[in-house]
This record gives structure tokens, sequence and C-alpha cells, in this order.
């Protein structure tokens, strides 16, 4: 019966601490596309918060490069990057973009629209 407790406490803080990552990428992101992008949007939905080794140096520049200028994105810091798609309204059309952030979910590395 103890070793059932464990796993039901190891459980729920493990969701408890999922949730408040899941929201902590959308607040970057908002604050993101507000404040970089200067777009006031309506979000539909977000996926999952993941993360990705795939992601090298040579497509953030990419990346960066494709969007508009003057962007200060955060800085990389090690290998992973997490990563979250979100859809949303900008003027009554429908966007949707992948954005890449540092792995302490502090700021968007890159992003890119689908």
């Amino acid at each position: 019966m103890r070793i059932n407790n464990i796993i039901g406490i190891g459980l729920t803080l493990l969701l408890f601490a999922a949730c408040g990552q899941q929201q902590q990428a959308k607040s970057v992101v908002k604050d993101f596309v507000a404040d970089c992008l200067q777009q006031d949007a309506d979000y539909l939905d977000f996926t999952d918060v993941d993360s990705t080794l795939s992601v090298s140096d040579s497509v953030i520049t990419a990346l960066r490069q494709q969007g508009p200028k003057g962007i200060q994105y955060a800085e990389r810091k090690g290998k992973a990057l997490k990563y979250i798609r979100a859809n949303y309204l900008v003027n009554d059309d429908t966007l949707s973009a992948t954005f890449y952030l540092d792995a302490e979910m502090t700021g968007v590395v890159a992003y890119k629209q689908n």
C-alpha cells in the first residue's frame, strides 16, 4: 500500500510540472507574438510542449533570416530545444507557426510559419 501512495504522489507531481511547463510555453509564445511580431492574435489552440535535439544552429539561422528583421531572439543554451505549435487568428486569417524555445522556456530561439 505504501508503494502505491508514493507512486500516486509522484505521478501527481509530474502532472503538475507538465501543466506548468505548458502554461509557461504558451505565455512565452503569446508575449513573443505580441511584442516581436506586433500582432494582436486570438489563439485557437496549442500543441503539447515537446523537446528536440534535431534543430541545428544552421537551421536556427535560416529560420531567423526568413522572419521579420529586428527581432530579439533568445540565445540557444545547450543542444535541446523545446517547441510548441500554435494556431491563431490575425485579422481573420488563420495562421499556424512552430515556436522553438530555449531549454528553460524563457524565450523564443526561432520560429517558422507553417
